[in-house]
């Protein structure tokens, strides 16, 4: 799996007066990506949670080239960048499906944790899904 694509339409409460996508709306865009991306890695984020584990967000960083508009249906390209076993960044590219123009593209940072939010190492604590997303990552 060279990354993910999730597909998006984008709904009327997501747009302004003229019909335009807030800017805020891209970053739940990433997180939905996000998350069908680790369920297509094979493990549900439920799960990982259930397993003790957390990924809460460090940063995030987008940038806007065109706006998407109401009912546009939206490809949002999701791979692994950075992995360490303890950080770990996802990049996006947001498409319009139409006609594939580049709207937003962007990333998130994280950190693995435990339930109490100390940093923990995936590799060490859980070496079957630190080996889902090297393989991963080894792939974008």
């Amino acid at each position: 799996m060279n990354g993910n694509t999730t597909k998006i339409v984008v709904r009327y409460n997501e747009t302004d007066k003229m019909g335009v996508v807030h800017h805020s709306h891209y970053v739940n865009y990433f997180e939905v990506a996000r998350t069908d991306y680790i369920q297509k890695l094979g493990i549900s984020y439920r799960k990982v949670e259930e397993q003790g584990f957390m990924m809460p967000v460090l940063g995030i960083d987008v940038h806007y080239h065109a706006p998407a508009l109401y009912d546009d249906t939206l490809l949002v390209e999701t791979t692994v960048g950075a992995y360490d076993s303890i950080k770990l960044t996802f990049d996006y590219k947001i498409y319009r499906e139409k006609d594939r123009k580049l709207l937003v593209d962007g990333s998130s940072s994280h950190c693995w944790t435990d339930l109490s939010l100390r940093p923990v190492s995936i590799r060490r604590k859980n070496p079957e899904l630190h080996a889902l997303i090297v393989k991963a990552s080894e792939q974008a």
